[in-house]
């Protein structure tokens, strides 16, 4: 194994490390905990009746969530608790005490799909639009085009995807056109239908999700893939080509091969991009992801499901940045990797 993939390995492993304990320490700093946040759940629908009540069920959670001590009731430190917490995880055992885990891996597997179906499709619509749109304004940087362009993707790196998933809705969904569901991503009475027919469906419920993940990734595609192919457009070798008499369309084609290199740099960095926009995304159109499951299991107090998100998502995105890393060599041979 190389030097510089054992050493990033390391890297990794101390980042991800920080990263659940910042999580951790953070969670046990909210000022309700899991166990009051039942009770008060349970004494809206009539349990728990008279305050004696409502004490020992919020003690008997407490113990059963191993936040206090069995034998003397004092809150068990937050470092001792982070150490259990560890020791479970490195064995894939994200559950608390007393709770099931294969129910807490049914319940992340579960939603796993659905967020990596918008996240596949916002890439792939990032990049198909990207990539040309960047390499014609690249080609021609500085005409009219590419000013006016530019200020569009300024406008829209500035608007929030709530708020871009909010006019949509607004638009497609329900005020002026009610053209798009605006909710899940199956009809009522889809599982009637042949398989062509749903798979259209469930295509026409991702048009506005996706088109509000793939907005912000499209834009950072597009400047990346502009700026790389401007640059290349500015070195003798582009002047060479066009006194050799080459089309117009031919120098365009392989200037944007000058677009790749740093856009394969970039694919790490959509990721953390991705993630962060499906909570919005998932919890406004009401679709079953992770970005929604995570917002219930906040809202919730559910630790076992936040540190199990954030361990996913946070491995997924360092080894995204990694791949990236590689994907940079490979698209360019003079890049060296090392540690």
């Amino acid at each position: 194994m190389p030097l510089w993939l054992v050493k990033r390995v390391l890297w990794m492993a101390f980042t991800l490390l920080g990263i659940t304990l910042v999580t951790f320490a953070v969670f046990d700093l909210a000022p309700v905990d899991r166990a009051t946040v039942e009770v008060a759940r349970a004494a809206q629908d009539g349990a728990f009746v008279d305050a004696p009540a409502r004490e020992t069920a919020i003690l008997q959670l407490r113990l059963r969530y191993g936040t206090i001590d069995p034998e003397t009731y004092a809150p068990r430190p937050l470092a001792e608790r982070y150490l259990h917490w560890l020791g479970r995880a490195v064995r894939l055992d994200f559950a608390g005490p007393n709770e099931d885990p294969q129910a807490l891996w049914g319940r992340f597997l579960a939603a796993l799909p659905v967020t990596m179906l918008l996240g596949f499709l916002s890439v792939v619509v990032a990049l198909a639009i990207g990539v040309p749109l960047g390499g014609r304004l690249g080609a021609d940087a500085g005409s009219r085009l590419d000013r006016l362009f530019g200020r569009a993707l300024l406008l829209c790196s500035g608007l929030p995807e709530y708020l871009v998933g909010t006019l949509l809705l607004l638009l497609f969904a329900g005020v002026l056109w009610n053209v798009f569901p605006s909710h899940g991503l199956v009809s009522a009475a889809a599982h009637d239908w042949n398989v062509v027919a749903r798979a259209a469906d469930l295509l026409w419920h991702l048009v506005l999700p996706v088109t509000v993940m793939a907005l912000g990734p499209t834009v950072v595609v597009v400047r990346f893939v502009r700026d790389a192919v401007a640059r290349a457009a500015a070195q003798p070798f582009a002047e060479h080509w066009r006194a050799l008499g080459l089309q117009p369309e031919v120098v365009r084609r392989r200037l944007r091969h000058h677009g790749a290199v740093p856009l394969a740099t970039l694919a790490g960095g959509l990721l953390p991009m991705l993630v962060g926009g499906s909570v919005v995304v998932e919890h406004l159109f009401s679709l079953n992801g992770l970005g929604n499951l995570a917002f219930q299991a906040v809202r919730d107090q559910d630790q076992s499901m936040v540190m199990l998100v954030v361990v996913v998502g946070s491995l997924a995105t360092l080894l995204s940045l990694l791949l990236s890393d590689v994907l940079h060599r490979c698209v360019d041979p003079r890049v060296r990797l090392s540690a």
